[in-house]
């Protein structure tokens, strides 16, 4: 799924990082999560309303923080942007409410 389908697919608002993982050898980004499948098309009401799960990102050439050091502490998804990247590459960038840090993870 490229990022732009991932993106309308799905509503990260509100859901709680726990973990962040980078592979530079596989290119990839797992990223653990509390998702709020409340807030998703396809929630139904019987199910739970948040879903522990774990998010991978493929074929990451580019993953970046800022600031480069910080904590993640069920750390709040406040933002996911689209960003367009040179030629048909897609970028994302998160951003993530921090104990400490407003943090930003942009990776491609």
């Amino acid at each position: 799924m490229k990022p732009s389908e991932f993106v309308k697919a799905y509503t990260l608002f509100d859901s709680l990082v726990e973990d962040l993982e980078y592979d530079e050898v596989k290119k990839q980004l797992r990223m653990a999560l509390e998702l709020c499948q409340w807030k998703q098309s396809f929630y139904v009401e019987t199910e739970a309303e948040m879903q522990l799960g774990i998010l991978i990102f493929s074929g990451v050439r580019f993953y970046k923080t800022e600031p480069r050091l910080f904590n993640l502490d069920s750390s709040e998804i406040l933002e996911v942007v689209l960003l367009p990247y040179e030629g048909e590459d897609e970028y994302i960038k998160i951003v993530l409410n921090g104990l400490d840090d407003v943090v930003v993870l942009k990776n491609t």
